[in-house]
């Protein structure tokens, strides 16, 4: 094969793998489904992004931590 062919076919193969994977996605919501969040969850979610733009949260890596 020659090389332009090659990338065509590269190509092609990414586009296609990008497909099914949108595809799984489907399947996998429809399958499993989807659900609302609580009205528990809700809040907590809005005061971790209220946190969030404050500059109040910060990530710490596993290692960092001292249990």
């Amino acid at each position: 094969m020659t090389s332009s062919i090659e990338k065509e076919v590269l190509e092609e193969l990414r586009k296609l793998r990008e497909q099914v994977e949108r595809i799984e996605a489907l399947l996998e919501e429809r399958l499993i489904g989807s659900e609302e969040p609580e009205p528990d969850e809700l809040e907590a979610i809005k005061k971790y992004e209220e946190a969030k733009k404050k500059g109040d949260v910060s990530f710490t890596t596993l290692e960092d931590l001292k249990i």
